[in-house]
Formats: structure tokens, sequence, C-alpha cells
């Protein structure tokens, strides 16, 4: 495969684990959407970019250089999002697993899982810089909750969004 096939086959794997777990999340009676977009640069800044992105969803965004950003979105995936259909103090609504045999039940193996997703969408992604940001003034209906890192290298953009609806 060339470097390229290469991309293409990992965004299928990230995108088809990321919606499979925002359908079994959806099991809490909530709507998740998950993914990871690209943009080609091709000659534009990063604010060109981010401004055609969500001109039809917000007013302005903020956006945050991030430090550590394999590590705040391992953190992110795995306290926030991905294992919301699990029983905690904060839902009305999950899917139990009472013997405890779902594998996905065992902490250490939800952490070992998402961070081979977070080497994988790092190796994928090659960013330079990462940031977090923050819609504000939304225009219309965009989702109740919901969190979106860039990731910017020489010639692509990356966009995760993580979000739920009500």
């Amino acid at each position: 495969m060339n470097k390229e096939q290469k991309r293409t086959y990992n965004l299928g794997y990230i995108n088809g684990w990321l919606a499979n777990m925002a359908r079994i999340n959806d099991k809490t009676n909530y709507g998740y959407d998950f993914g990871l977009h690209f943009i080609d640069k091709e000659n534009r800044t990063l604010n060109e970019i981010l401004d055609k992105m969500f001109e039809n969803i917000c007013e302005s965004y903020e956006l945050k250089e991030i430090e550590a950003p394999k590590e705040l979105v391992t953190k992110t995936l795995i306290e926030n999002w991905v294992y919301e259909f699990q029983s905690n103090s904060q839902t009305t609504h999950s899917l139990k697993d009472e013997n405890n045999n779902f594998s996905l039940s065992d902490s250490e193996w939800k952490t070992e899982w998402v961070e081979e997703l977070v080497s994988l969408l790092f190796a994928t992604t090659e960013p330079l810089k990462c940031y977090e940001l923050s819609v504000k003034n939304t225009k219309g209906f965009y989702c109740c909750d919901g969190v979106d890192y860039i990731f910017e290298n020489e010639s692509n953009v990356y966009r995760l969004h993580l979000s739920v609806s009500d």
C-alpha cells in the first residue's frame, strides 16, 4: 500500500470504530455522533478552512492549542464519550453487564482499546499542531454537548467530532 492508500484505509478503520461506538451509545436513548473528517489545505490557512467548515453551524468559534494532545484525546474518549452506555451515576439509561462478561466492562481492556485507536489516529493524521475547538453562538440546532479536536499537518486539516443530541 502506498501512503495515500494507507491513510484512506486508516480513516475507514477509525471512522468504523467511532461509528460503532456511537451506535452502542445510542442504546442509552440519546443520539451520538463520532467521526474523523479531513480537508486538503490547498494553499488555505487553518482559519480559512475552519471558517468555511463552520459557517453554517456557528457565528464564531474559539481555538485553543493543546499541549499534550494524545493524552487529552485518550482521556476525553474514555471518560466522556466512548463508554457512556455503561451504568454510571450521571446516566438514567444504560446497558448493564450483570455478569461482567463483556470485554468492554474491563477497565484495563477499555483503556488499551482506546489507546490503540488514538495511536492510529495520530499516526494517520501526523499533526504538527492540535487544537480544541469550541463553537460559539450556534445557528439553529447543533448538538446538546460536543467536542471538536482539530489536527493540522503540512497538507491537511482533520476534525475529530464527538457529540450527543437528545
